[in-house]
């Protein structure tokens, strides 16, 4: 028996950054297969990856040619995989008032064609899709007429749509300290950046300043000076 496994990258990578962790794509797929080796011997047929590359200007700046290399180097990396295939749609700018958005397009389509395609021409007998949307339940529906199974994988309940939940055979929840990924080693969030740019202001001093090490401690027998007005 076989399977597929279809992927909603912009999905499972929005969970991984909260936790701050990167996927390890070698270990991914047997990962996603196990719990139904358990039951059944099941070959993979290929997993697929559906994602959007980064957004660029007509005269893209530096830092979005960075994303661009970035993004390059691990659909790369996904690509030299056994069994592995990438399917890219587009990311789409529109304006909210002055606030800008981004939105992918295209990537629930070709996620939706690949698995009734597979299953409907029976290449394949279980289908293992990690996604939230509701935009992929009637593919969900038509994979499940064609006589195939239906494995969800998902984060928490706010992060999935319960028709989504109700019409998957079997339902999977990431578990972060099993799945293959790795923790990223520096540092980040809004304390982080506010010391880099404390950083930039003050030469890189601001380390030094909070270190205990550096830090002069207090002499509890030192009476304190009252400040007094100068005349």
């Amino acid at each position: 028996m076989r399977a597929a496994i279809f992927i909603d990258g912009g999905y499972i990578l929005s969970h991984l950054k909260q936790h701050d962790l990167v996927p390890d794509y070698h270990s991914l797929a047997d990962y996603l297969l196990k719990p139904l080796r358990k039951s059944v011997p099941l070959d993979l047929l290929r997993c697929y990856f559906y994602y959007c590359p980064p957004w660029m200007s007509t005269e893209p700046t530096e830092t979005e040619k960075r994303r661009m290399a970035e993004h390059e180097t691990s659909m790369d990396e996904i690509k030299s995989l056994e069994r592995w295939a990438v399917r890219l749609g587009k990311l789409h700018r529109r304006w909210d008032g002055h606030r800008e958005t981004f939105e992918q397009k295209r990537v629930d389509v070709l996620l939706s064609v690949d698995m009734v395609r597979h299953c409907a021409a029976g290449h394949i007998q279980h289908a293992i899709i990690l996604a939230g949307d509701s935009d992929f339940i009637p593919a969900i529906e038509s994979a499940k007429e064609s006589g195939a199974t239906v494995s969800l994988w998902c984060g928490r309940e706010t992060t999935v749509h319960r028709d989504l939940l109700d019409l998957a055979d079997v339902v999977h929840r990431f578990d972060w300290k099993k799945f293959p990924a790795k923790k990223i080693k520096s540092q980040s969030g809004p304390i982080q950046k506010a010391k880099e740019k404390l950083d930039s202001i003050l030469g890189g001093k601001t380390e030094a300043a909070a270190s205990p090490s550096t830090t002069p401690s207090r002499n509890p027998r030192r009476r304190r000076r009252k400040w007094k007005p100068e005349n």
